[in-house]
């Protein structure tokens, strides 16, 4: 059984986590997007993953890495905001869901950080990550993105 204190140090842990994701993709700093990773991970993405293969089938976080390479480093700068965390403790089960708001720019001119609607396109949706404790750390095993919508300029997604 879990008692109150551990439960705060493991969602404090999960925070971390996505902080650290959030980090990383923001950054292109991929050491650090990895390290927030099991080495088996499920995805599932939904419409906006469909480079994510099957969400029933195990695939490598490095494979998985290389995708989130391919959609991030299309971008000139991103900003992911994820906030409104909701962990749960049930059993060996670990989860939290937190809410998303990613801002994905390619500038027209990028000696002018100044963007219109078609240099942008955001998407706002909910992870739900999964969790499994390796060591020190907790890692996502799962992830699941549910998008509620987009605006800007989807020719700018792959």
């Amino acid at each position: 059984m879990v008692d109150s204190h551990d439960r705060v140090l493991i969602r404090n842990a999960l925070i971390d986590n996505y902080n650290a994701y959030a980090q990383g993709l923001d950054s292109k700093d991929w050491a650090l997007v990895r390290s927030c990773f099991a080495d088996e991970v499920y995805i599932d993405y939904g419409i906006v993953g469909p480079d994510a293969g099957d969400p029933a089938v195990p695939r490598s976080a490095d494979d998985w890495l290389r995708v989130l390479q391919g959609v991030i480093n299309r971008f000139d700068i991103t900003r992911h905001t994820i906030t409104n965390h909701r962990s749960v403790v049930d059993g060996a089960e670990v989860s939290c869901r937190a809410y998303l708001i990613a801002d994905h720019v390619k500038f027209s001119d990028p000696a002018v950080p100044f963007v219109g609607p078609e240099d942008v396109i955001t998407v706002v949706g909910e992870y739900t990550n999964f969790y499994q404790r390796e060591r020190d750390s907790w890692k996502i095993h799962r992830s699941k993105l549910v998008v509620n919508w987009s605006s800007g300029n989807p020719a700018l997604v792959p």
